[in-house]
């Protein structure tokens, strides 16, 4: 695309929704055009009764029914809505799932605490583009405490259950709360705290930094900034303003704090979690940044659909080479076969008629496709399956993960089949149309090494009216059988992309472009 690309952000919380749009200007920045904060608590009843409240379920799916319509007024190309820690401990939440998806026409997205943590690692990285990128990363929502520790060897992350709302309904502290309340707050703190943060770790936390509503609040009221003007908690100033803000109640809170409702009931319990958390790890301070989950989102779909987004591309295959990489997978075969695919992909784009998104979906699957084999290598499309789907390769969400998992699965074998696959079953109608379509081109390109010499080192295909002719270059001269066993895939390609396969090999000289 030539310009900035529209994109919109939702992050239904525990204690708030959030949504925005965004003006994508490059695959690494972005502004807002227009924000939107709603105090809907779907962690009402959710940490105590494992539900989301009904009304809150009523009332997401009339702000999400606003936030469509405002997506449509600035014509949103691209957009994702996630939902965390409530969602993903009520019981209930496939109704709010599909509430939203029917009746608001937003399609809703549970995400782990891993994701979640990933996504305010990039709010972090991108906010800190300047400056020293912190060592500790603290998320507190309402329902979680996301921790993530920067180490020598890449993050290291947990989530928590300390979340604000959660600590309010599972403890009763919306109002003014007394030393026992206090102390009980902060040694269940301090202990899983200390489950996460090992005296053993040898690397710094400072910087450390906070994220999310919570944090904003308590640097607003503290009005204390660093040198570069970014707000910070310091702990002598929070220590001092502590006892003012668990002794008042709701009322006095708002009064004082200038703070709504919402927030007034849950501060002090933050402000508890913020002040153990800096005596605790012995820090003098928190860098408050401003910017949380929906600003990962934003950043990721700014490399997706911003001009020179192709860069995002070679970022999730170097995420899906790493993941091989520590499960000591071997890639030789899969990167042959990825890069047959990817040409494949590229010459038949008018026949398969996939947009071009879908090209790195190929490309990992064909990369990872025998992922499998490090379970074992009988049934491997099985186990393959299972650790695309539940890897969390970063950067590969839904329901592209669920895309290349379905591919790895299907690669040899059946094709997919809704009645036989369930990671197939789960995607939508568009999703497995396109899916098939993928496998095809999948199935044909490892058949083009099946004997795993990766002999083929040149892909054309020529599309005819009714007959794609594919000419294949290898390295002996007959091909040794390659066109055969690539003829037998062509029942699925044949079938999806609705056109006739030829196969003509011929031999070249060693040293061959590769596809």
């Amino acid at each position: 695309m030539a310009g900035p690309v529209t994109v919109g952000a939702i992050d239904a919380g525990s204690n708030a929704i959030r949504a925005a749009v965004a003006r994508a200007t490059s695959p690494s920045s972005y502004e807002i055009i227009e924000s939107e904060r709603v105090a809907i608590r779907l962690g009402h009843l959710a940490f105590t009764r494992g539900v989301i409240d009904p009304a809150a379920i009523d009332d997401a799916v009339a702000a999400f029914s606003r936030f469509h319509k405002l997506f449509e007024h600035h014509n949103v190309v691209r957009y994702r809505a996630v939902a965390t820690s409530a969602s993903r401990t009520a019981s209930n939440r496939d109704t709010l799932v599909r509430r939203l998806d029917h009746e608001a026409g937003i399609e809703l997205e549970v995400i782990d605490g891993e994701e979640e943590a990933r996504l305010v690692r990039k709010a972090i990285r991108h906010a800190f583009t300047d400056r020293r990128v912190p060592h500790l990363v603290l998320d507190l929502g309402g329902g979680s405490l996301e921790v993530g520790i920067r180490l020598a060897e890449g993050w290291e992350s947990a989530s928590l259950p300390v979340g604000t709302v959660r600590l309010m309904e599972t403890l009763g502290l919306a109002g003014p709360i007394g030393d026992d309340e206090s102390k009980m707050v902060r040694r269940h703190t301090a202990t899983l705290l200390h489950t996460v943060v090992s005296s053993s770790i040898d690397t710094p936390l400072t910087p450390a930094a906070a994220c999310g509503g919570n944090a904003e609040a308590l640097a607003s009221i503290l009005g204390a900034t660093d040198n570069q003007g970014m707000p910070v908690i310091e702990f002598d100033d929070l220590d001092a303003a502590l006892p003012g803000i668990l002794g008042a109640d709701i009322g006095e809170r708002m009064k004082k704090f200038a703070v709504k409702k919402d927030r007034a009931e849950v501060m002090a319990g933050a402000a508890i979690v913020f002040h153990t958390v800096l005596e605790e790890l012995n820090l003098r301070r928190l860098l408050v940044p401003g910017v949380g989950i929906k600003d990962g989102v934003l950043l990721d779909l700014a490399e997706e659909v911003a001009p020179g987004a192709e860069a995002r591309d070679n970022v999730l295959l170097n995420e899906a080479r790493a993941f091989a990489h520590r499960v000591r997978h071997d890639t030789t075969h899969g990167e042959h076969v990825r890069k047959v695919a990817r040409a494949l992909f590229d010459q038949l784009g008018r026949v398969h008629g996939l947009s071009e998104e879908l090209g790195v979906v190929l490309e990992i699957a064909a990369l990872l496709h025998d992922i499998g084999e490090v379970v074992h290598r009988r049934a491997h499309h099985r186990h393959g399956e299972y650790i695309v789907r539940w890897a969390r390769i970063p950067g590969l969400e839904s329901p592209l993960r669920e895309m290349v998992a379905a591919l790895v699965r299907t690669h040899r074998k059946g094709p997919p089949d809704s009645k036989k696959h369930e990671i197939f079953a789960s995607l939508s109608p568009d999703h497995q149309r396109e899916t098939r379509k993928l496998a095809a081109l999948l199935r044909l390109a490892d058949a083009l090494d099946t004997d795993r010499r990766q002999r083929v080192t040149h892909v054309r295909a020529n599309v005819g009216d009714d007959t794609v002719r594919l000419e294949i270059r290898a390295r002996d001269a007959h091909g040794g059988g390659i066109a055969e066993f690539a003829l037998r895939k062509a029942q699925l390609f044949e079938q999806e992309l609705g056109v006739g396969l030829e196969c003509v090999v011929t031999g070249e000289p060693t040293d061959s472009p590769e596809p």
